[in-house]
């Protein structure tokens, strides 16, 4: 029997095949069979990041038509515009747009009509194991584990269809969760019921639930949580937060080497968000950490969070 994993992705992710680099340095570090999903929602509502967009371009050509006067200043009456856009289009768009209600249970319905295809194809396993990058870390908490949602969200189907199998693991990337617990009143105690809930039987010496944490150095949307839940979990779920500590690019080191810290943070924070699926030392080290994670080897996670370069 070989084991099912199951991508979510977050922001500023725009190719189903998001995945792709990071799965292959997956699978060669496995010495198991392992069927792989990378679910994708990136696609549904770009249409209303444009309209943004649009609107913003278009009252700032009415300023400068309105201020002709201030021709060579254009660039300075409304600063950073391409980041600004930039950071609605790859960011803060998506981030909004799954906050609405109705966008948000739609991108859930998308993402459980993936799992159930997932699922059909592979009718005869038995294990799942769910990694989520970024704003996919929140996705993935309201699919599995939110109180909080309508009885007719895509959600319960959701569950349904994890009570059938062993939910044997969780990686989250990049993810934001300790400010979303903050935000959102996130309490995480509610896992405690997932287990009491769950009609599947613990093998007895293991954990029923594994969930690593993986934080790139210089990914400013990545945060620990381990403090900020371990008065909240219980014993049946084992959480570990892991760091890759890397820069996150070239400039980024030259900058810090040069004091520049802050400049160094601006330079290294996209780019850090992303590299967990990059064809680098961070990806390396990212699928290292994934592997023992979906092996099980809960000693190999335990006795070491800090990972400068690739395990042994």
């Amino acid at each position: 029997m070989s084991m099912l994993v199951f991508f979510i992705h977050g922001v500023n992710t725009h190719n189903s095949r998001y995945a792709d680099v990071l799965i292959k340095k997956i699978h060669k570090k496995l010495a198991t069979p392992a069927n792989f999903y990378s679910s994708f929602w990136g696609n549904l509502f770009n249409n209303k990041k444009h309209q943004t967009i649009g609107c913003i371009e278009k009252d700032f050509s009415r300023v400068c038509e309105h201020h002709k006067e201030y021709k060579s200043s254009y660039d300075d009456i409304y600063r950073y515009k391409k980041r600004r856009n930039e950071i609605i289009s790859n960011f803060l768009g998506d981030f909004l747009i799954y906050q609405n209600p109705d966008r948000g249970k739609a991108i859930r319905k998308a993402i459980v009509e993936q799992l159930s295809q997932f699922l059909n194809d592979h009718s005869n396993q038995q294990e799942i194991h769910l990694i989520a990058h970024s704003l996919g870390s929140l996705i993935l908490w309201d699919l599995i584990f939110s109180d909080t949602l309508g009885n007719d969200d895509p959600a319960f189907i959701f569950r349904e269809k994890l009570n059938l199998l062993n939910l044997a693991s969780i990686t989250t990337l990049g993810s934001p969760l300790l400010f979303l617990k903050q935000m959102l009143d996130i309490d995480f105690s509610v896992i405690n019921y997932y287990f009491k809930n769950s009609n599947k039987e613990e093998t007895a010496g293991l954990q029923k639930l594994r969930w690593v944490n993986i934080i790139h150095s210089s990914d400013l949307i990545a945060y620990p949580l381990k403090a900020a839940i371990e008065d909240e979990i219980s014993s049946d779920l084992l959480f570990c937060d892991q760091y890759v500590w890397q820069y996150a690019n070239g400039m980024e080191k030259t900058l810090i080497n040069m004091g520049q810290s802050d400049m160094a943070m601006v330079v290294g924070a996209e780019d850090a968000h992303s590299s967990y699926f990059c064809d680098n030392l961070d990806g390396d080290i990212t699928s290292e950490i994934i592997a023992y994670n979906l092996l099980g080897k809960t000693q190999k996670l335990l006795e070491r969070y800090v990972h400068p370069r690739p395990m042994g």
